[in-house]
């Protein structure tokens, strides 16, 4: 994996980003070392990975694994063939503060919306709102816990 000491030593390196849809071996490295050891949740993969109308997105910086996230059709409103969820976005401890997340987000909206999304919900942490805030996102409904961490719905109109 890439390490840089500094966010800035990062931005002099002109690296070179790729996206890859459907690597669910590396999506599951990066879900596995973020969400269960890092922030200690034991339930993090579930039916909707092996779903096929799920899309995984995974990123990397010079052919180093980077992050992951995972948008698919809301299978709780068939009625609504535009609604979609995005989830599980997480990137690596020593890849952070490089603007990944957003380019996650971006690319996975995006391949959302070629598939016919209208509309994407999110079941996002609560101390990471203002990012998809951001980016566009509105908080509705109250706050729940997702195991042991607070968590609020988000959506946003593509």
């Amino acid at each position: 994996m890439v390490r840089w000491s500094t966010t800035e030593e990062r931005k002099k390196a002109r690296m070179e980003l790729r996206f890859e849809q459907g690597n669910f071996a590396d999506a599951r490295i990066v879900r596995t070392r973020v969400f269960m050891k890092e922030q200690g949740f034991q339930d993090e993969f579930d039916a909707t990975d092996d779903d096929p109308r799920t899309i995984h997105v995974t990123l990397y910086e010079d052919d180093a694994l980077v992050g992951c996230a995972r948008i698919f059709p809301d299978p709780d409103h068939t009625d609504e063939p535009g609604r979609w969820v995005f989830g599980r976005l997480a990137v690596l401890p020593e890849a952070r503060h490089g603007g990944y997340g957003g380019k996650l987000l971006a690319e996975s909206e995006r391949l959302a919306r070629e598939a016919g999304a209208t509309e994407v919900h999110l079941h996002a942490q609560c101390y990471v709102t203002p990012f998809y805030e951001r980016t566009g996102y509105e908080r509705y409904g109250a706050v729940e816990l997702d195991e042991h961490v607070e968590h609020i719905w988000m959506k946003k109109t593509l």
